[in-house]
């Protein structure tokens, strides 16, 4: 038997989403069932690395297809729900007799994408559970569409899959050990399941993993600490310790309210440098309606433990719940910056997942109006309309100096984890290149075209529909280059419709957002080494991002240009040490603006 294992990330410009992909819960499905006998790990391939990081739609259902799996099995989160489902669909044909299979999050039953999908089996509640059941009754040749697994993990059964060798510890990514399964917020508005209370694992399971990734020097290890006592986290904590002997950096999903400042002593000797905790909401009224609790003096007092001991708390925050108004949500913003986390802090709109405990009945808790789609973000409530929730970001923003969105940024490497990631539309055959090797395009693509030159860039826009039917959850990035005047705003209107994708997860993501250009999706650049046309850009182009090009002898007026901060290019090998200092120390607030390219582009 063949099983295929595919978990998309979350696609953002700078590829960092795909550092949170680590394929965990691949991993414990087939420890678990190879443990039960029912599988055997040779039998299985887990995608990861570079073709799921990096690699466009093409790319993926190409490696799936011709790994011609009995079973392909697909891990699925809001951020990937869309382009999975679109995978699963183009390989149905391709691959008649395999078994497609949803599991995650987010593969709801009750979710129409998923009713209307193209899997022919759904595991839902512990996955070992109903995989395991799934594994059974396909061993005598039948299944069900649907498994749910009817009780909870026992604690002892846990097969973590680094300790079990199925899955290696890279280097390069991060480590992901679970000491507790389940959410104190089980029950909240935007969690997919319910009945999933936390629940603690095997003891001294994260020391375990933490001694083998500090032993194969891991970059990251991520703890999902186990609740119980303040006794409990400090022994979890003095084991942790011990075993990190290496100092793999740790983040640890922990309450500040369990941290005593003996625990945040212990945590700083076990490298832990960031406990990150999402809150049900500070607001009262909220409170009720979710019928949580949030003790705010014990959350404080253990961030400021934390603080002191060297480790920053990240503490996400839902805003728009019910019973929450605009000066509610301010005044969450004021306790976070009180709390010294305001920078920090990871603020969304509230989602109504499907499946959630208030999806059926939205009105009945005051929910208005919310994305039927991926990420489910609530627009209006009884107590706060689009608007509002729009100026409570702006505020959030302002109040902290922070932007809501990492910025998206072009990339003008040629290729990125193997896929193309850059192309010169400028270079004759280029265009026609990137259309006839769709598997070989990147998740993110940066094109650079001649803001002069409208043939080229109508040959571009009438090329979009080719390159996206192949890789339709693709990022652009589109690049125009002049030093003698800004592109007119049809052009940039004409490109940018022709490269978009408005159903997208990461143009939904970014739907509150106080940016002018209206998309994200297909993001449009102005690139220009001369500082008038910069600043004219900055001014009066709301529809394009401005880049402006340092030349080791810029044009005099450059100081003025990097003042308003636009994304700035260079090459660092053609850039003397005294301009890339002030350059440098000008962006130093401000590196997500800052790229790097070959000084070859600009001629």
């Amino acid at each position: 038997m063949r099983i295929v294992f595919a978990q998309l990330p979350l696609q953002e410009s700078l590829g960092e989403g795909a550092r949170d992909n680590e394929p965990y819960a691949a991993g414990l499905l087939v420890a678990a069932a190879e443990r039960a006998g029912l599988l055997h790990r040779d039998e299985c391939l887990i995608l990861d690395g570079d073709l799921m990081d990096t690699g466009g739609d093409a790319a993926i259902c190409s490696a799936i297809a011709e790994a011609e799996p009995e079973i392909a099995v697909f891990s699925l989160f809001d951020w990937n729900l869309d382009r999975s489902i679109w995978i699963a669909r183009k390989l149905r044909p391709r691959l008649p007799g395999t078994v497609l299979l949803a599991g995650g999050p987010a593969a709801v039953p009750d979710d129409e994408a998923i009713r209307q999908g193209p899997f022919d089996v759904i595991i839902e509640g512990e996955g070992e559970i109903a995989f395991a059941e799934f594994l059974a009754d396909r061993a005598m040749r039948s299944h069900k569409h649907r498994y749910r697994a009817a009780t909870r993990v026992a604690p002892g059964s846990i097969v973590d899959p680094y300790l079990s060798g199925v899955l290696k510890v890279n280097p390069a990514r991060r480590v992901r050990v679970e000491s507790a399964r389940g959410s104190l917020q089980h029950s909240m508005a935007w969690v997919p399941r319910e009945g999933l209370e936390c629940l603690p694992l095997a003891p001294s399971l994260a020391a375990r993993v933490a001694r083998l990734a500090s032993k194969e020097r891991a970059d990251e290890l991520l703890v999902v600490a186990p609740l119980g006592s303040v006794q409990d986290l400090e022994l979890s904590l003095k084991e942790l310790a011990g075993a990190n002997d290496s100092g793999v950096p740790v983040e640890l999903v922990l309450d500040p309210a369990l941290v005593s400042e003996e625990a945040a002593r212990l945590a700083a000797d076990a490298a832990v440098e960031t406990v990150r905790h999402e809150l049900p909401t500070v607001t009262p009224a909220a409170l009720e309606a979710l019928g949580a609790r949030f003790d705010r003096e014990a959350f404080e007092r253990g961030a400021e433990a934390l603080w002191n001991s060297g480790i920053r708390t990240r503490a996400g925050l839902r805003i728009g719940l019910p019973g929450e108004d605009y000066d509610a949500i301010i005044d969450a913003f004021d306790f976070l910056g009180m709390a010294g986390l305001g920078q920090d802090a990871d603020v969304l709109p509230l989602a109504v997942a499907p499946g959630s405990r208030w999806r059926a009945d939205p009105t009945g808790h005051g929910i208005k109006e919310f994305l039927e789609r991926p990420p489910y973000y609530v627009l209006e409530t009884d107590w706060l309309d689009e608007d509002d929730l729009i100026d409570a970001i702006g505020a959030f923003e302002e109040s902290f100096d922070v932007a809501w969105n990492v910025p998206t940024t072009p990339n003008f490497a040629p290729e990125r984890g193997g896929f193309v990631s850059f192309a010169d539309l400028r270079r004759a055959g280029a265009l026609d290149r990137l259309a006839l090797a769709p598997e070989r395009l990147a998740n993110s693509v940066t094109l650079l075209l001649g803001a002069d030159d409208p043939e080229n860039i109508a040959r571009a826009a009438r090329a979009a529909r080719e390159l996206l039917k192949e890789n339709p959850f693709t990022l652009w990035q589109i690049v125009l280059w002049s030093n003698s005047s800004l592109p007119a705003r049809q052009t940039v209107r004409k490109l940018a419709d022709a490269f978009s994708a408005p159903e997208h997860y990461y143009e939904l993501s970014r739907a509150f957002s106080l940016d002018p250009q209206r998309g994200f999706q297909a993001r449009l650049f102005f690139a220009t080494r001369t500082p008038s046309l910069a600043l004219a850009s900055l001014k009066e182009a709301a529809d394009l991002e401005t880049i402006f090009v340092l030349d080791n002898e810029p044009a005099r007026g450059w100081e003025r240009v990097i003042e308003q901060w636009p994304f700035l290019a260079f090459d660092r090998d053609a850039t003397g040490f005294s301009l890339l200092y002030d350059a440098m120390n000008a962006y130093r607030a401000y590196p997500d603006l800052v790229l790097e390219a070959p000084s070859e582009l600009w001629k």
